[in-house]
């Protein structure tokens, strides 16, 4: 029967926008997770924002898809993670609204304590929780928990609380309040990967934003979201390019950029190399694999310092390497 339009709408309490680009043999598996979520379904809505480039892939599954929850599916022709955010955003119709990667699986009850979450903490405008990793194969010993970091594992401890500024939440696991992410302006759209590039941080950079604007950012162990970490982002190669762009990503979003360390970076490297044998002790020695995680920690190190010196103004770097 339907609905009379002068009938009052009863808006979601919160919007769930999961953002997709070529991952459709994946994705299914994170919207089951959203249509099991134990919140009656007036209390939630589901928005799939698509712009992959894969036109008949994404056709033919739009076309299979049946969804039992309140739910809109937007194509999108440009790319960028971003850019299919912002799109979800602008498509909510809750004074919440979270995020979850395509190739992500929430737990039944994760809506229920990010509304939870911003029901005791007035104040936050961002609210979060630890990313567990869906290991497709053994994770190799090299890969330490620090590195971890790197493929979204996230754990910020058993306590629920407020973070500092210098903690974070993942994207595949946080929710903002919508009116505050609004207030500055959502996500910038030159930020976050787009088709190939590993840039990052447009989820710092928000809730940078939000902060100075007097929101709080609250963590609870209980707001858990499972992570599918991809058999090629388990090596080196991708670890290496990783820590690259996470370099770039880090110097993009600087508001006042601090005078650079050319000579740590410097040294950085350097002490790397020298860790090596003779013969590996040049530029090529940034790209061994190796079965040391000290020496891969080492190794990121240098590789990090490495890219503050090319994408900085550290004056003559190279003819001090070469003295």
């Amino acid at each position: 029967m339907p609905r009379d339009p002068l009938e009052p709408t009863v808006l979601p309490k919160i919007s769930v926008v999961i953002c997709t680009f070529n991952r459709h043999d994946l994705l299914l598996e994170a919207i089951m997770s959203i249509e099991l979520q134990d919140l009656p379904d007036q209390d939630y809505e589901l928005i799939v924002v698509d712009n992959s480039d894969d036109l008949r892939a994404r056709e033919q599954f739009r076309e299979g898809l049946q969804i039992t929850c309140a739910h809109r599916y937007v194509d999108e022709a440009r790319p960028g993670l971003s850019r299919a955010r912002n799109i979800g955003i602008n498509a909510a119709r809750a004074e919440l609204v979270a995020f979850l990667d395509d190739d992500a699986k929430a737990p039944a009850s994760w809506l229920r304590h990010i509304i939870e979450g911003f029901a005791i903490h007035e104040e936050a405008g961002v609210v979060g929780g630890p990313v567990r990793p869906i290991w497709t194969a053994r994770p190799p010993a090299w890969l330490t928990p620090q590195l971890q970091s790197f493929l979204t594992v996230i754990d910020r401890g058993d306590e629920a609380r407020l973070l500092t500024e210098e903690e974070w939440l993942s994207g595949t696991n946080i929710a903002f309040r919508t009116r505050a992410v609004g207030e500055v302006g959502l996500f910038p759209e030159n930020l976050g990967r787009i088709r190939g590039l590993l840039l990052s941080n447009e989820e710092l950079l928000v809730t940078k934003r939000i902060r100075d604007l007097g929101y709080t950012v609250f963590y609870d162990p209980k707001i858990e979201m499972h992570h599918r970490v991809h058999p090629e982002r388990v090596s080196q190669s991708w670890l290496r390019r990783r820590v690259f762009w996470q370099v770039l990503s880090d110097l993009f979003i600087e508001e006042q950029p601090q005078k650079c360390p050319a000579e740590e970076d410097i040294e950085q490297v350097l002490g790397f190399l020298m860790k090596l044998t003779p013969r590996h002790r040049g530029v090529m020695g940034l790209f061994l694999d190796t079965d040391d995680p000290e020496l891969l920690a080492a190794q990121t190190e240098a590789i990090s310092g490495l890219a503050r010196l090319l994408a900085t103004d550290c004056g003559d770097w190279r003819g001090f390497l070469a003295s």
